[in-house]
This record gives structure tokens, sequence and C-alpha cells, in this order.
């Protein structure tokens, strides 16, 4: 396979991988990975996969095939990160969370397909655990291909970052949009402390807006204060973007994410399309 986008700093040894750090994301969308060294705290490397029209059952035969063509990928490495988007997720306050009723917990909220491992994260900074349901198919491979990795949910590194970086009580009330084909995740902070983690399904930009303001409402929210940030990747991501700021004044587009150095090859990279991706490490 092809990648879109392929970025190696000259500073990458493959003889020292087993002290880097390894993103990946995956899903329906397309496949990308990136290595960061923790000693410089600086991303050294990137690559992207587009995956086109694809169904669920064919994406752990596209991801092995990755993983068989991609040296990088195989080499031992510190910390594997995974990121597996997915629209079945629930959070549970610390004080509530059992490890053994996390299952119950999402069946509650969500009505899970066949075939399904349920996961969970504790989000420190939210002091809440998230619980996430992704294919068991996609579990069992990335356990195979590397020996701990760290399965991750998109709210974690949408949430975790922001609180990690801004001081309780104080600041704007923001909102974070992460766009995927088929839905979007809508995160809002009040004051530093997360109001809301929550996907919905969507099948034009009418329904992300209609959602949104709802939710607005709802949490007395006013679009002309609240500051939204949009990342993720969608087709028609312009053009939301573009519809949103109609209604709601402070809409954002941001670059990479704070708090890491970057090789100069990654002027390259489009930061929102990879917040998540990129923002993982920070999330551990």
């Amino acid at each position: 396979m092809v990648p879109d986008l392929s970025v190696v700093d000259e500073t990458y040894d493959t003889n020292i991988t087993s002290s880097y750090f390894l993103s990946i994301q995956v899903d329906l969308d397309g496949f990308s990975f990136s290595t960061l060294d923790p000693v410089r705290n600086k991303y050294i490397q990137f690559k992207s996969f587009s995956f086109g029209k694809i169904t669920p059952d064919e994406l752990p035969g596209l991801t092995e095939r990755i993983f068989e063509q991609n040296e990088l990928l195989n080499l031992p490495h510190k910390r594997v990160f995974i990121l597996l988007p997915s629209p079945y997720s629930t959070l549970v306050p610390s004080g509530l969370f059992q490890e053994k009723e996390a299952g119950k917990w999402l069946t509650f909220t969500h009505q899970l397909p066949p075939d399904q491992k349920i996961i969970h994260t504790r989000m420190k900074m939210a002091d809440a655990w998230n619980i996430f349901a992704v294919s068991d198919k996609m579990i069992n491979l990335f356990r195979r291909q590397f020996p701990e990795p760290r399965f991750f949910h998109q709210y974690v590194p949408m949430a975790e970052t922001r609180l990690a970086i801004s001081r309780p009580g104080a600041g704007r009330n923001q909102a974070i949009i992460n766009l995927q084909k088929k839905y979007f995740d809508l995160v809002i902070l009040e004051k530093n402390n997360l109001k809301l983690c929550n996907s919905f399904e969507i099948n034009s930009e009418e329904d992300l807006i209609y959602y949104t303001l709802f939710v607005f409402e709802q949490l007395q929210l006013s679009p002309a204060s609240i500051e939204i940030q949009v990342i993720g990747s969608h087709p028609d991501f312009k053009k939301i973007k573009q519809v949103l700021g109609k209604y709601i004044k402070h809409v954002k587009q941001p670059g990479l994410p704070g708090g890491f150095q970057y090789s100069y090859l990654f002027k390259e990279i489009p930061g929102y399309k990879f917040h998540n991706l990129l923002s993982m490490a920070s999330c551990v």
C-alpha cells in the first residue's frame, strides 16, 4: 500500500527504537502512525494511509498488510499507544467505577454490534473512566503485534490534553468537535471542568449544527462566547467548519498539538486531522 503522507526525520535511529513511543490510529477512514522520541520530547516520524470505502470486516486484513509492509511497525518500542475510534462509549465517575461492572455500564447506554471487546481507560484529569467497545479482531491483532499495547478512545486525547494545560475554574468555556464520516464527538469544558462527552450520528452538516446547538441550549452555553475547536477527518471538513462559523462566533482549526517538539518535516502534516493521534503520548 502506498501512503498518503510519509516523513522520517534524519535523527530517527532504527537501532534505538526501544526507547521510542509509537502512536497508532486506525479506523475505516485509514491507518496512521507516528514516533515520538521521549528523551527530546520530539516527533520524528509520521505515516498515514487512506482506505477509501471499506467494510468493518476488511479492516483487520488491511491492518495486517500494513504491519507486513512497514518495517518500522515491526521494531521494538518502549511504549505503544493505539487509538481505536468508536461511537460506542460512556464515561463513569471514578468513585462509581468497578472493573467487573464495565460491560454493564456500556450495554446500558448502547446496543453493541456482535464480536465487540469492551475496554476501559482511566481519565486522570477528568477523574473518570472511559468505557468503550471496539472490534475483538482488531484488539487481538494489535496484541499479537505488540507486547503491551495501550488502547485509547478518542475522548481521552480530546479531553485530557486540554484539562491538563488549563487552570481549574479559569478561562473561556471550550467545545471540541471531532469529525468522523458517520458521526461526530462533542466535548464541552466549562471553567476547565469536563461538562459533557458525547457522540452523535450525522448524515449532513445540518445534523451537526442541530445537535451542537441543542447541547448548547441544554447546558445554557452562549454560541457568541464559547470557543469551538474542530478536529478530525471528514470529506466535507472545510464546508462543515464554514457552516459552524455562521452560528458560533469563535470557531478554530488547531494545528499540531502543543507540548511537543516536531521535526521540521511535520510542517506537511495537517495537525487538525491527526490531533488525537499526536496527543496520545501526553495522556499517560
